[in-house]
């Protein structure tokens, strides 16, 4: 294996642990046992064993539809994503109604995109390095079901000791996720076309940019504290 194989395989490895960590936030907030979660991350394993199975099955045409479809694939995930992830939210506001049990699905799931990009690391994986899909497959998964487990746990552990552990917490991660789904398909391809316009240099004044920096820290740290004392205020 060279280096550049190793890069990129390095690579795609990285963005499957990015993966499992989105799927370990929404377990991390949501209502379920350790025992589910364990069950969660298997089913991981399960789907990517079976993604490197069928990469001698499926046609490559096959494949080039499915990536055709992204962009609905995205949209939709999006839409589910912030319409429970609002209704999750409002509902614990509101009521205490927790329906994180069933809401925590849209983002923990594996979802179409998720399948696809699944299937793309295993194909790609095979084709760089000399190993049957099979143990492909079971590398990938086992990388995901792993990275599922720890990233849920290690989550949660770090929501408890901040006090954040509850369904609203799950809400508010399924709606920025909702908007990265939503936006992506329009801002990457936007920053793929500004690469080939001429870049034009400009002067940076550091002490402006300090000064807005600060700014910006003071307007989020007192949005922050301001949110801290209502909940102190709503206990008492």
């Amino acid at each position: 294996m060279t280096e550049i194989t190793g890069i990129i395989a390095t690579g795609i490895l990285i963005g499957v642990v990015l993966l499992a960590l989105k799927s370990g936030i929404g377990c991390a907030f949501a209502s379920i046992s350790r025992r589910e979660i364990v069950y969660l991350g298997s089913l991981y394993l399960v789907i990517s064993i079976l993604m490197g199975h069928l990469i001698e099955i499926i046609p490559v045409e096959f494949t080039n539809n499915i990536l055709a479809t992204g962009l609905g694939m995205h949209i939709i995930v999006a839409i589910g994503l912030l319409y429970f992830g609002i209704k999750t939210k409002k509902n614990w506001l509101s009521r205490r109604c927790d329906i994180s049990r069933n809401s925590f699905l849209w983002i923990s799931l594996p979802c179409p995109v998720c399948l696809t990009a699944t299937f793309l690391s295993c194909t790609v994986l095979c084709n760089l390095l000399e190993i049957s899909n099979i143990k492909i497959g079971f590398i990938v998964g086992l990388v995901l079901s792993f990275g599922v487990v720890v990233s849920t746990f290690s989550v949660r552990y770090l929501a408890e000791h901040l006090q954040i552990q509850n369904p609203s917490s799950l809400g508010s991660a399924m709606i920025l996720l909702g908007l990265f789904y939503l936006l992506s398909p329009i801002v990457i391809p936007a920053y793929i076309q500004m690469q080939s316009i001429p870049v034009f240099e400009a002067s940076f004044n550091l002490n402006e940019a300090l000064k807005s920096f600060l700014l910006i820290a003071l307007l989020v740290a007192s949005g922050f504290f301001s949110n801290r004392m209502n909940i102190v205020r709503r206990r008492e």
